[in-house]
């Protein structure tokens, strides 16, 4: 079996208002499909090879949710932010790296597959890895709990050969800097839906994949309808190539760690649920979950009883 995650930073379940949820005021056919009407007014259910559930993001702290708490409990199935004594970030710093350096998914998917069992999913632009090494830049929890394990972050080549997607979805900033993937670049939602095939395709290859889709906080923050109407586009198209280019052994899932872009009223973080969505053999499996807490330990569970975690195990492939 394999697992694609993919992570949207701060995309809560919103009211269904066009005026304030970029979600309500896009045209999403392929999330609504998947919600059963509207992805702005779910039909949370449980079936064969599927599964749309809300979690709690709040952690059972007052305040506003925030990234390096969050995603350090998403992947770990650990209240980070009462080891904070409050939700924190952007940025882990050393009690939450030393929180995340064990006992997360990455390590676990190396530690029962081997070390190349995980892949982290986007690349990095050019003076990425410069900066990060001189600190002008740091790692969100996410990217830092990859490295910690030994997983690569992926830089441009791996972008040119098809072994990488773009963060932004389409590929659009780096094709402004003159650098397309394998057959060029596609703007807007096409090539958002066939970046999301190349990620599944790729998903296929290893028993875990990420992919870090950061660009809708920055968007919530923004608060701008426009540009976050356009980036729900892309996501929407994304997520339809992601599942309809999906191989039958792999299970999908979509999950974020707090509210922000469905409510551009005021730009920041809201203490709203937070969709999970997966798809594939497993999916079942996540029935129940309730909080960010819930996911990992499931993963984990799988991973734990999942054989030899070659693709393909779990489901026919015709």
């Amino acid at each position: 079996m394999s697992l694609l995650f993919l992570f949207v930073d701060g995309v809560g379940l919103g009211v269904d208002d066009p005026a304030v949820n970029p979600f309500a005021a896009t045209a999403t056919e392929n999330l609504d499909a998947l919600a059963g009407g509207s992805w702005s007014a779910p039909h949370l259910r449980s079936a064969a090879g599927q599964l749309l559930a809300s979690l709690d993001a709040t952690l059972g702290i007052e305040g506003r949710p925030q990234s390096a708490t969050g995603q350090s409990a998403l992947i770990s199935g650990r209240n980070a932010a009462a080891l904070m004594g409050g939700h924190y970030g952007p940025w882990p710093g050393p009690t939450l790296k030393r929180f995340l350096d064990d006992d997360q998914l990455f390590q676990w998917a190396t530690s029962c597959f081997g070390e190349d069992a995980a892949a982290w999913a986007s690349a990095f632009p050019p003076g990425f890895f410069a900066a990060l090494e001189s600190g002008r830049i740091r790692l969100n929890a996410l990217a830092y709990a990859a490295r910690s394990c030994g997983v690569p972050l992926p830089e441009l080549d791996a972008y040119r050969r098809g072994d990488a997607v773009a963060a932004d979805l389409d590929g659009a900033y780096f094709a402004s800097t003159g650098v397309e993937p394998p057959g060029g670049h596609r703007a807007g939602p096409a090539g958002a839906e066939r970046a999301g095939a190349r990620l599944a395709e790729l998903a296929s290859r290893r028993p875990f994949t990420f992919l870090d889709v950061w660009i809708t906080d920055r968007a919530g923050h923004r608060a701008d309808l426009g540009e976050a109407a356009e980036l729900v586009a892309k996501l929407d198209a994304f997520v339809g190539g992601t599942l309809a280019a999906r191989r039958p052994g792999t299970t999908v899932l979509l999950c974020s760690d707090h509210g922000n872009l469905e409510d551009l009223r005021h730009g920041r973080h809201t203490r709203a649920r937070v969709p999970l969505l997966v798809e594939g053999p497993q999916a079942e499996r996540f029935a129940g979950a309730a909080s960010l807490l819930d996911v990992a330990p499931v993963v984990r569970s799988l991973w734990a009883s999942g054989g030899s975690g070659v693709p393909g195990e779990d489901e026919p492939t015709g």
